[in-house]
């Protein structure tokens, strides 16, 4: 079985486990991340023994998002434009969602702990989505003048619900983001991967015809609705409001996480 820099899979009861594995960091999603997490996705898409996938995060939480450290410090090859290197950025973020999406078996996603930015896209990306107690999800990008890399939201959650957060870049705890839709149920932290193979054992009773089929049905009355046109459409604005963001905005972000670290930066997100 193939092992991966910043992900753990496993395959138990004819479920694959992916686990973000990058727990001294809060599981920030870096770009190796990106390419484990769309790797090990398709590696479980291929492999006929499993019939469901679980996608969870390492040491009490999901993910604190994009690697800020990482992002900040983004080479840009010579003759490539900044916003090239950041559109580049985006469209990884983008890529995993997409696979998610479209995978041919349902993906849950158990979340403990902070699920932000690009990790919380990846949380409306699944099928279905089970919390700890201990949960937090949120989109905090706006609050250094950036915007979601997937703009998922305001498909789970309805466009009121959604500019609120988006808009002030408020975080929601897990029975919040329960009776948001965000969470099909929320869990004892102790509880949560037990419950989640329990969930993912119902589905894999069911025929896998039946539950790729159901699944492509459900997706394509979104995409109708163009759903895919307007992730598309996201990207090409969060590149635009990036670099049209004060940069002065952007620098103190950098400060905080530089001098204080990405975990004082993160509860400065929190919905007080």
């Amino acid at each position: 079985m193939k092992e991966y820099q910043t992900v753990l899979y496993e395959v138990a009861k004819n479920v694959a486990t992916l686990t973000l594995n990058r727990p001294t960091k809060l599981n920030a999603v870096t770009e190796q991340m990106t390419k484990d997490v769309w790797e090990a996705l398709d590696q479980a898409e291929r492999d006929s023994n499993v019939k469901v996938v679980i996608l969870t995060g390492a040491g009490g939480n999901f993910s604190a998002g994009a690697d800020l450290k990482e992002s900040m410090d983004l080479p840009s090859p010579i003759g490539d434009e900044p916003s090239e290197v950041y559109r580049a950025q985006l469209e990884t973020f983008l890529r995993v969602g997409l696979k998610l999406w479209d995978l041919k078996k349902p993906v849950i996603a158990a979340v403990d702990g902070y699920a932000y930015g690009v990790s919380a896209d990846w949380v409306f990306s699944a099928d279905l989505a089970i919390a700890s107690d201990k949960a937090v999800i949120g989109e905090p990008e706006i609050r250094f003048g950036a915007a979601p890399a997937t703009l998922m939201m305001p498909w789970i959650v309805g466009m009121r619900k959604a500019k609120e957060l988006l808009y002030t870049g408020d975080s929601v705890d897990a029975e919040e983001g329960h009776r948001l839709g965000i969470f099909n149920r929320v869990v004892p932290q102790e509880q949560l991967m037990e419950e989640a193979m329990k969930m993912a054992e119902k589905m894999v009773a069911i025929p896998p015809s039946a539950l790729k089929i159901t699944k492509m049905t459900i997706n394509k009355t979104y995409e109708m609705m163009n759903l895919k046109q307007a992730l598309d459409y996201n990207l090409e604005t969060a590149i635009s409001m990036f670099f049209l963001s004060q940069e002065q905005e952007f620098a103190e972000a950098s400060r905080i996480i530089r001098e204080e670290g990405l975990g004082a930066f993160l509860k400065g997100t929190q919905k007080v």
